[in-house]
């Protein structure tokens, strides 16, 4: 459940500058109401035309709202009211597409998830993707549950066990939903914002192939755009390539580059506080670091926190007690590292193992898969 809750959340991210249309201020109106709430506030999230990331806050007037703005063209957008956390689960928030349009838009207090609204084309193709999610998210709850679970009681035999032989199934019909979504809906936005999300999923030779089967004019969208130019910088990221190089301050303001790690092992650790499954591999991470940091085994922390969060991060890397090198430079998904070892379209908790020589040799090592490697290649 939550790993499709992560493919959901990395959507929202904005698409890179490069691949931007350009401005021509078509304006969206989406006016609606809240049954079973009159007062109070309702939020709007979006990027628009002028690649900035809004977000808009509407007072309730009776139960109605009106939000304005400008966009390109169809795009995602997340709406949300009074939430008890910030978690996409939340009742009363949900993601829609809008358009430059006139939009109006029906939502029940308390089930924001089952939203009506008129005149977005997206929106339609929207709910249909959803409705198959959901339906494979009810089916896969049980098996979900139960693997935070034996995480959560450190029983690693069982969440083993699920991780090997469950979840891998889990994924393979979630990627089969998604691909079967885009071939038959090659000019729907919604395609294209699905092959975003599973840009670090597919193979390359994959992600061309579906690229490939959408429409030109949904290959020059937002989405599209950002696909191919992910292919072209995932092409530079293949294992044996060599590691792209960064240089910044860590946690106490010393300079830190990649390069100062020549002749060791080390781990690009790519996570937030926020992300509890990024949490949740810390103890792996801490094992693994005991055992091989005196062979010649380093890692580098990389937060994707805000400037807003650093409080957060600070206690973050305190109570789980981390000791390697942390770095963050607050600006969330537009940072240099991040945006070098191509994170858009992938989500995190992600990482990367570095050979002596300053070449990539694994990625995404979870669990006890970092020891079981670093076992090959350190004696």
């Amino acid at each position: 459940m939550k790993y499709f809750i992560i493919a959901t959340l990395i959507c929202f991210l904005s698409p890179s500058s490069n691949a931007q249309t350009k401005t021509v201020n078509k304006q969206f109106v989406l006016t609606g109401k809240i049954i079973g709430q009159d007062s109070g506030y309702v939020h709007l999230s979006y990027w628009n035309s002028f690649d900035k990331y809004v977000h808009d806050s509407c007072y309730l007037k009776n139960g109605d709202f009106k939000f304005t703005g400008f966009i390109n063209e169809s795009i995602i957008a997340y709406f949300y009211g009074k939430r008890k956390s910030r978690s996409v689960d939340d009742p009363n928030s949900t993601d829609i597409f809008i358009e430059p349009t006139a939009m109006n838009a029906v939502f029940k207090a308390g089930d924001f998830k089952h939203s009506t609204i008129t005149n977005s084309k997206t929106q339609k193709e929207y709910i249909i993707y959803t409705k198959n999610s959901d339906s494979l998210n009810k089916k896969w709850k049980i098996m979900w549950d139960a693997f935070y679970e034996a995480r959560k009681k450190d029983d690693t035999i069982k969440a083993n066990e699920l991780l090997e032989n469950q979840i891998p199934i889990y994924k393979i019909e979630a990627n089969s939903m998604d691909c079967d979504f885009i071939k038959q809906y090659p000019n729907s936005s919604v395609s294209a914002y699905l092959l975003v999300g599973k840009s670090q999923r597919l193979t390359i030779d994959s992600l061309k192939m579906f690229y490939n089967l959408l429409s030109k004019n949904n290959q020059s969208s937002i989405y599209g755009k950002s696909t191919k130019e992910f292919i072209e910088k995932a092409e530079q990221l293949q294992i044996g390539k060599e590691a792209p190089d960064f240089t910044q301050a860590d946690i106490n303001g010393k300079s830190l580059s990649l390069k100062d790690f020549r002749g060791k092992y080390v781990l690009l650790e790519f996570w937030a506080s926020w992300c509890s499954p990024c949490r949740d591999e810390h103890p792996y991470l801490k094992e693994a670091y005991s055992k091989y940091h005196e062979k010649g085994f380093n890692i580098i922390g990389i937060s994707l926190n805000k400037s807003e969060e650093k409080s957060e991060w600070l206690d973050a890397i305190k109570q789980d007690e981390l000791i390697w090198a942390q770095l963050c430079d607050f600006k969330y998904w537009g940072g240099e590292i991040v945006n070098k070892y191509n994170l858009y379209g992938r989500g995190i908790p992600s990482n990367f193992l570095i050979d002596p020589e300053g070449k990539l040799i694994a990625r995404d090592l979870r669990g006890n898969s970092l020891e079981e490697k670093l076992n090959e290649l350190i004696k």
